[in-house]
């Protein structure tokens, strides 16, 4: 009697389609656009040319980053990123209390401390903002520009004081710093959750946040997605004194709108 190795036998057809589709959700599950980030092709930063100072703090709104908008790190981010400069030009340390984006609607926002349940929050936002008539857009929407000049820098602050030219003076002044800002971010694996949650924290401003007489600092303020933003507020205090500094955003009109929205909603 011989005695014979056994042959393997080819898998079925049908077992080898079973195996390969298994494997394609599988490695379609780890490079979830959720978890990515944004192509290295993608449309870099460009400044704003807006600025405001209410000595004495000085603040400047270096870009507004929105949904698959330029500069955008995340593949697909449900928040809106503001980058600003705040300097403290006292002799004295300020503290930044709080933060505030107002809605066309005159609701104000909070900036999110958490990114899951920050994107969470402009999902819900979405919805409500559609469910009350509202044509809501993810990206900016026609006629909205922010990625350039703003009205060669000359904007008002409500409660401040603003110079002819204090915009285009800040814009120079963060030039330097702000590709050292950015640098991080095509280190981060793009398929790693824990690399997008610190990419998150290293650029996020965390009020209430103190500064040192004379210091600057440059970060983002995450705000869920706002249509149409009519101004961002800072809360500050220094010694004994303290104030609010507002930056109008008239230029933001129409932001995440198919169309402007009317003066009754």
């Amino acid at each position: 009697m011989n005695l014979m190795t056994p042959r393997a036998h080819p898998a079925p057809p049908l077992a080898v389609a079973h195996l390969l589709l298994g494997a394609s959700v599988f490695l379609s599950g780890c490079v979830s656009t959720k978890y990515k980030m944004a192509p290295e092709n993608a449309p870099p930063p460009r400044l704003l040319n807006l600025a405001a100072a209410q000595p004495p703090l000085k603040v400047a709104l270096n870009m507004v980053i929105i949904y698959r908008g330029p500069g955008s790190w995340k593949r697909v981010a449900f928040w809106d990123e503001y980058v600003v400069t705040i300097s403290n030009q006292g002799d004295r340390p300020l503290t930044i209390a709080s933060a505030a984006l107002t809605d066309f609607a005159g609701t104000s926002h909070a900036p999110g401390t958490d990114l899951w349940a920050l994107e969470k929050e402009s999902q819900t936002l979405e919805q409500k903002y559609r469910a009350a008539g509202v044509a809501f857009l993810r990206d900016a929407g026609a006629g909205v520009v922010i990625v350039g000049g703003v009205g060669g820098g000359a904007v008002a602050a409500a409660g401040g004081v603003m110079a002819a030219g204090a915009g285009a003076a800040a814009s120079a002044a963060v030039g330097v710093a702000l590709p050292i800002y950015f640098l991080g971010v095509w280190a981060v694996n793009s398929d790693n959750k824990a690399g997008i949650a610190a990419e998150f924290t290293r650029r996020r401003l965390a009020p209430p946040l103190t500064l040192a007489p004379g210091e600057t600092r440059i970060g983002s303020l995450f705000f869920p997605m706002t249509p149409s933003p009519r101004a961002l507020t800072l809360r500050w205090l220094s010694g004994p004194s303290g104030d609010e500094l507002t930056l109008p955003l008239d230029f933001l009109q129409g932001l995440h709108l198919k169309a402007p929205a009317s003066a009754g909603k």
